[in-house]
């Protein structure tokens, strides 16, 4: 019997929306640079950087563990700020038959909402959910967010 679910968080950022949906479509290929604590790598394997269908593998530490997914971006929807990743292969198919991030940032007046959401699919009623991604989710808004104010403030040195 599937066992769905669906987890969904919101992290306040003071970096604008626009610049963390630029991180999350037009600069992956910097990911592991702007989050070396949390990401090895980034390879892309089909298609190109930020584009629909483009498939990646993200070698990443969670937990302590360095693990790879293989994930197809599915979805840039520029005008809502927003990226859909559908997880093709790796250790969270290991345990979930069907496994898909959102990642939004919605515009506030100072800074941006992050809203991350799991939508998934569980092998089997065992399998717990996936608080550790949710939370891997959050940390990684707070590790971008302190490198995109910091390249704000480095850029107005420069001018």
């Amino acid at each position: 019997m599937p066992v769905f679910g669906r987890l969904e968080t919101e992290v306040a950022a003071k970096a604008p929306a626009y610049k963390f949906h630029e991180v999350n479509s037009k600069r992956i290929h910097e990911t592991a640079k702007i989050c070396p604590k949390y990401f090895q790598k980034i390879d892309l394997k089909e298609g190109e950087w930020g584009g629909e269908g483009s498939v990646t593998c993200w070698y990443f530490v969670i937990d302590g563990k360095a693990v790879m997914s293989r994930e197809i971006l599915e979805k840039v929807d520029n005008e809502n700020q927003s990226v859909t990743y559908n997880v093709i292969g790796g250790v969270l198919k290991e345990t979930y038959q069907s496994f898909k991030f959102i990642v939004q940032a919605i515009p506030k007046d100072k800074g941006s909402l992050v809203r991350w959401t799991l939508i998934y699919e569980k092998l089997n009623v065992d399998v717990p959910d996936p608080n550790a991604m949710l939370q891997f989710g959050i940390d990684v808004t707070a590790e971008i967010d302190a490198y995109l104010i910091q390249e704000e403030l480095e850029k107005k040195t420069i001018a």
